[in-house]
């Protein structure tokens, strides 16, 4: 009679490690900044990988509260000052449309090597508010895992900065993957 209880115990603990079952992630997102992104990204690569998941690579360009988007060429003209005659607006024209082909390049760069590891990938980048804009693509392609990086803000800093993965965690439609950087 013992024998057979445990017998019944045994059966019953492997046919619960039978049915675990891990989450199938079919759509990653995974959103990025050209600057401080490589972690993130090779995390998100790392789990599409093993899970045969689609890769969806973001970058969202923020408006600042200049009123101008945060490419690297904003920086470098914010010391000309508010009055811009017809040759300055031209250059600045130019070297948005420079910084955004070299955005393009980087996001193809990082398309193909998930394609070259047998991932199907796809990159786009976006305006607006990161945090918004990365929950609302999540919800139109209805991705499954959103991968982000966290920068590590905390206090004062991230109220009167925000954190756009704590906006993701809290606005998501679906699960959330935070990479500390």
């Amino acid at each position: 009679m013992t024998n057979q209880v445990e017998s019944r115990e045994v059966l019953n603990s492997e046919s619960l490690e039978t049915q675990t079952v891990a989450p199938k992630y079919n759509k990653i997102l995974v959103a990025i900044e050209e600057d401080s992104s490589q972690e993130v990204f090779d995390t998100a690569l790392h789990l599409a990988k093993a899970k045969g998941s689609q890769l969806m690579i973001l970058t969202v360009i923020q408006e600042n509260l200049r009123g101008t988007m945060d490419l690297p060429i904003y920086s470098e003209m914010t010391g000309y000052g508010a009055i811009y005659n017809q040759e300055m607006i031209e250059l600045e024209e130019k070297l948005i449309q420079e910084s955004l082909e070299e955005l393009q390049i980087w996001l193809k760069r990082l398309t193909q090597k998930a394609i070259n590891q047998g991932i199907q990938a796809e990159s786009d980048y976006i305006y607006g508010e990161p945090g918004k804009q990365i929950c609302t693509l999540a919800k139109t392609w209805k991705a499954d895992l959103i991968v982000v990086g966290r920068r590590g803000r905390s206090g004062l800093s991230e109220l009167i900065l925000g954190s756009v993965s704590n906006y993701v965690i809290h606005h998501a439609p679906c699960s959330t993957l935070v990479v500390q950087h």
